[in-house]
C-alpha cells in the first residue's frame, strides 16, 4: 500500500511541478526534419532573442556632397528588420545660425526601409537659384521588426552630436560677374565662395543661350576670382561664363548662373555717368523709371544706341531688357514682372556703329550694381516679410517681421496691421501706422499687442501714404485639445482586429478647444511621456474628434502616449496635450488583447509564483506532502497543500491578493497581474485526473493623490513604497488586463498534460477591487497547449 501511494505521489508531484505541466511537454514535441542544414558553428551558437529595439547609435547625413541628394547612413541595429525615417527642415535664422527642429518637425519620408543607407532626393534637377541649397535638412530614425512586433520606443536624438544626422545639399557658386569692358587683355570673373568646395571648374562659350561650353582651367577652392586673358582679336567679343564646384570626392555641383562678359575694344565709345532710377524708393506699385545724360558721338559719322539690362538682389544674371534704344532717347520704363520685396540694378552699354565702315563696338557696362558706390537700384512698393506670430501671456498677439524692402537705404515705412476672419479676406485694418520696435535678433515687432483674430496680414505705407499690396497671411496656432483620452483594454465598437502581438487598437478621443474649432488635428505617439514621438496619421484629421491607432507593433504590458496638436486653416499648429503633465493620465493608454495573450501574460505570475514553493521540488516524493505559503513580490500569498486521499491525491493552490510584476518592470507604472483563486488538482492512481477552480485577476486604478492601498503593497519595502506614492498618480493602475482562468476542463493523463482547455474571459478595467468591468471578450475556449508552450 505504501507502495502504492509512493506511485501515485510521484508521479502526482512530477506533474504538477508546475501548473502548466511545461516540462513534460518539452518531450512530446515531435522533432521538424525538413529545415535546411546547418554549420557546426550555427549549431553550437545559441539563438539571441531579441525582446527590444534601440535607435541606431550613430547617424550620418551628407553635408555638401551632391547636388541635388543626401545620403544618409545609421549604425545597424541588432534584431531590425526595417527602419522608419523622418526629416525636418530647417532654415536659417537672420543671424545665419539654424535652430534644431522639434519632434513636431519631423515628418516621415520614408517607411520600412531595408538596409542601413537611404539617398533622398532633394531636388530632382539641381539648378543655379534653388532655395533648398541654403537649408539644413535633419534626419532621425528609429528601428523596427515588424514581423515580430518591435520597434525601437526612441528615435535618435538630433541634439546628440554623434546622432544629429544633418545634412546638407552641394551648392553652386552663387553671385558669378564678369568684367564688362573694364580692361582690354582680360575678363575677370568673381564669386561666392562654396562651403565644402575643393576646386571651381571654370567653362566658357560665345553662345547666349549657354549651349557649347567648353572647360577651359580648373583651379584650388582657395581662390574665387579669376582672370581670363583676352587676345586682341578678340575684344569686344561677348563670352558667356559658368562655374562649377566641386569638392574633395570628385563630385560636381549644379552649374552656377551665367554671367556675360567682354573686354573692350580700342577705341569703344564711354557710359553714361549719371544713370539712375528716378522712382525706385518704392514710390510705385510697378513700373521703375530709369534715366540717364545723353552722349555725343566722338565722329559725325557715327550712331550711339543704348542697352539697358538688369540685375536684381535675387538673381544676378545680367537680363535684357530692351536694345537698339536711339541716342535721343534718355529714358526707359521698366514694366516687366517687377516683383515686391526684390531690389533691382540697372545697366547701360553704348554702341557705336559708324556709318562709313559699319564697324561696331561697344562700351563698358555703367558701374551701377550692388557693388558700386551710386547704384541705379530701385525697388516697387513692398509689404514686409517673414511675418510670425507671437502669443503674449495676456492671451492677445504680436507679430514680428522683417521690414519692407528699401529700409536698410533710409526709406521710411509706416505699417497697418489687418485682420480678417477668412483667409480669403476681406482684411480691415485693425492697427493704423502700428508703433514697432527692433528686437535683438535683428527682427521688428509691434509695440502694443493687438486683440485676437483668425487671420493677420501687414501692409506698408510709404511717403505718399501709398499703400502696399497684402503681406503673407499668418494665423495664431490654435489652443491645444481638451480632454485627450486614450483607451486602456478596452472594446472598440470598429477596427477591432488584434495585430501579429496579439494586442488590439487603442482609441484617441479629444474635445475642441474652449471656444475653438481647430481645422484639423494631427495625433503622435510615444512609449515615453515627455520624449520620442512620431506621428501616426497620414493625413490631417478633420470632421471628428476621435482617431483610432491601429499600432502594428504594439506590445502587451507597454503603455503608449499620445499628443494631439491643433492645427489652423494654414496647416500650422505646435499647441497639443502634455502627457507629462497629466497625473491622470488620460492620454496613457493601452489595447486590450487576445485571450490567448491574455493567458500567456497571466501564466508568467503563476510560473514565477510557484518556482518559489519549496515542498513540491523536493527530490523526495514523500517530502512533497505537506503545507507551506509563500509571498507575493509585491503583495499577497501563494498557499500549498499536498495530501493523499483515497487511492490518489490532492492539491490545493489557493492565491490570495498576488502580485509579482509592476507594469514594465517599473513601479511606478502600477501592478501588472493581481491574482485571487484557486489553481488546484485531483488525480487517481493511474495518475489521471484534471485541474479545476478558477483564478480572477481583477483591474481598477487607484488615486495615489487620496489613498494608498494597503492590501496591495503589503511586502514592499518602504523605499518603493515612497516611491510609489511621491508619483502623487491619479491613475496607478493594479492589474493591467482584467480577466479569468477556468482550469475545470484541463485534463491529465498518464502524469502529464494529456488534453483539455481553459475558459478565458476578458474585461475592461473595473471602478474597484473585486469587480469587472464591461466585458471585452466573453468566456471562451483556450487551448491547454498555451499554458506548456509560454
Amino acid at each position: 500500500m505504501k507502495h502504492s501511494t509512493l506511485l501515485i505521489l510521484i508521479t502526482t508531484f512530477t506533474l504538477f511541478a508546475l501548473t502548466g505541466c511545461y516540462s513534460f511537454f518539452e518531450s512530446k514535441v515531435p522533432m521538424k526534419t525538413d529545415k535546411e542544414s546547418i554549420t557546426l558553428k550555427d549549431a553550437l551558437t545559441p539563438e539571441v532573442t531579441v525582446k527590444t529595439l534601440q535607435p541606431p547609435t550613430q547617424v550620418f547625413a551628407s553635408q555638401g556632397l551632391y547636388a541635388g541628394k543626401i545620403a544618409v547612413s545609421w549604425s545597424d541595429v541588432p534584431g531590425a528588420a526595417s527602419y522608419r525615417l523622418e526629416r525636418a527642415i530647417s532654415k536659417p535664422n537672420p543671424d545665419g545660425t539654424f535652430t534644431i527642429p522639434e519632434e513636431s518637425d519631423f515628418s516621415v519620408i520614408k517607411e520600412f526601409v531595408y538596409g542601413t543607407l537611404y539617398t533622398d532626393i532633394i531636388l530632382s534637377n539641381p539648378s543655379t537659384t534653388n532655395n533648398e541649397y541654403a537649408y539644413k535638412y535633419f534626419y532621425r530614425i528609429s528601428s523596427e521588426n515588424i514581423g515580430k512586433g518591435l520597434e525601437s520606443s526612441d528615435f535618435t536624438d538630433p541634439l546628440t552630436p554623434a546622432t544629429q544626422g544633418a545634412g546638407s545639399l552641394l551648392c553652386p557658386p552663387q553671385n558669378l560677374t564678369a568684367w564688362k569692358g573694364k580692361s582690354t587683355k582680360e575678363i575677370k570673373l568673381n564669386w561666392d565662395k562654396v562651403e565644402g568646395a575643393a576646386y571651381y571648374k571654370i567653362y566658357r562659350g560665345e553662345k547666349e543661350n549657354g549651349t557649347g561650353m567648353e572647360l577651359i582651367d580648373t583651379i584650388m577652392s582657395n581662390e574665387n576670382s579669376y582672370s581670363n586673358a583676352i587676345l586682341t582679336s578678340d575684344q569686344g567679343i561677348s563670352f558667356y561664363y559658368k562655374i562649377v564646384a566641386q569638392n574633395t570626392e570628385g563630385f560636381d555641383s549644379a552649374y552656377s548662373s551665367m554671367a556675360m562678359g567682354y573686354s573692350l575694344k580700342n577705341g569703344a565709345p564711354t557710359a553714361p555717368d549719371s544713370l539712375k532710377v528716378t522712382n525706385g524708393n518704392a514710390q510705385v506699385k510697378n513700373g521703375l523709371t530709369i534715366t540717364w545724360n545723353q552722349l555725343d558721338p566722338v565722329e559725325p559719322t557715327t550712331t550711339l544706341t543704348y542697352s539697358i539690362y538688369r540685375t536684381s538682389s535675387n538673381d544676378s544674371v545680367y537680363t535684357l531688357l530692351k536694345n537698339n534704344i536711339p541716342n535721343t532717347t534718355t529714358t526707359y520704363t521698366d514694366n516687366s514682372s517687377l516683383k515686391p520685396g526684390i531690389k533691382y540694378y540697372y545697366y547701360i552699354q553704348v554702341t557705336a556703329v559708324d556709318s562709313l565702315t559699319n564697324e561696331k563696338s561697344t562700351s563698358a557696362f555703367t558701374e551701377s550694381g550692388p557693388e558700386s558706390n551710386e547704384p541705379a537700384v530701385g525697388f516697387i512698393l513692398s509689404a514686409p516679410t517673414n511675418l510670425e506670430i507671437e502669443e503674449t501671456a495676456d492671451n492677445k498677439i504680436n507679430i514680428l517681421f522683417t521690414q519692407s524692402v528699401g529700409f536698410d537705404l533710409g526709406v521710411e515705412f509706416k505699417y497697418n496691421v489687418k485682420s480678417s476672419e477668412s483667409k480669403d479676406g476681406p482684411f480691415t485694418n485693425l492697427v493704423e501706422n502700428a508703433p514697432i520696435e527692433l528686437r535683438e535678433d535683428g527682427r521688428f515687432a509691434l509695440v502694443d499687442p493687438v486683440q485676437k483674430s483668425k487671420f493677420y496680414a501687414i501692409t506698408a505705407i510709404n511717403s505718399e501714404n501709398m499703400e502696399s499690396e497684402l503681406s503673407q497671411i499668418v494665423a495664431p496656432v490654435p489652443e491645444a485639445p481638451v480632454n485627450v483620452v486614450a483607451s486602456k483594454t478596452k472594446q472598440l465598437t470598429k477596427d477591432f482586429q488584434p495585430n501579429t502581438n496579439n494586442v488590439y487598437p487603442v482609441q484617441i478621443t479629444w474635445e475642441n478647444p474652449s471656444g475653438a474649432e481647430p481645422a484639423g488635428y494631427n495625433i503622435y505617439r510615444s512609449t515615453k511621456p515627455d520624449s520620442s514621438f512620431r506621428k501616426i496619421n497620414d493625413e490631417v484629421i478633420s470632421g471628428t474628434t476621435e482617431y483610432i491607432d491601429i499600432n502594428e507593433t504594439a506590445k502587451s504590458g507597454t503603455f503608449y502616449y499620445y499628443k494631439v496638436i491643433s492645427l489652423n486653416e494654414l496647416g500650422q499648429g505646435k499647441k497639443s496635450n502634455e502627457p507629462a503633465n497629466d497625473p491622470k493620465h488620460q492620454a496613457r493608454g493601452y489595447g486590450a488583447i487576445t485571450r490567448e495573450q491574455w493567458f500567456i501574460e497571466y501564466n508568467k505570475n503563476i510560473m514565477s509564483s510557484q518556482a518559489k514553493l519549496t515542498l513540491m521540488h523536493k527530490a523526495n516524493d514523500l517530502d512533497k506532502v505537506g503545507s507551506e505559503t509563500i509571498n507575493g513580490n509585491i503583495s499577497g500569498t501563494l498557499g500549498y497543500t499536498a495530501k493523499v486521499a483515497g487511492l490518489g491525491a490532492e492539491i490545493t493552490m489557493p492565491y490570495t491578493n498576488y502580485a509579482d510584476h509592476f507594469i514594465g518592470a517599473d513601479k511606478t507604472l502600477g501592478v501588472y497581474y493581481v491574482l485571487n483563486g484557486n489553481t488546484d488538482t485531483t488525480s487517481n492512481m493511474s495518475a489521471n485526473g484534471h485541474m479545476h477552480e478558477k483564478v480572477n485577476c481583477y483591474g481598477y486604478t487607484v488615486d495615489l493623490s487620496k489613498s494608498f492601498d494597503e492590501k496591495i503593497f503589503n511586502l514592499l519595502s518602504p523605499a518603493d513604497r515612497e516611491a510609489i506614492t511621491a508619483t502623487k498618480d491619479q491613475c496607478y493602475i493594479v492589474g493591467m488586463y482584467p480577466g479569468y482562468a477556468i482550469y475545470d476542463n484541463l485534463e491529465i493523463k498518464g502524469g502529464a498534460a494529456g488534453g483539455g482547455y481553459y475558459l478565458v474571459s476578458t474585461f475592461e478595467l473595473g471602478t474597484k477591487d473585486g469587480e469587472f468591468g464591461k466585458t471585452i471578450l466573453p468566456e471562451e475556449k483556450v487551448d491547454w497547449l498555451i499554458g506548456e508552450i509560454h
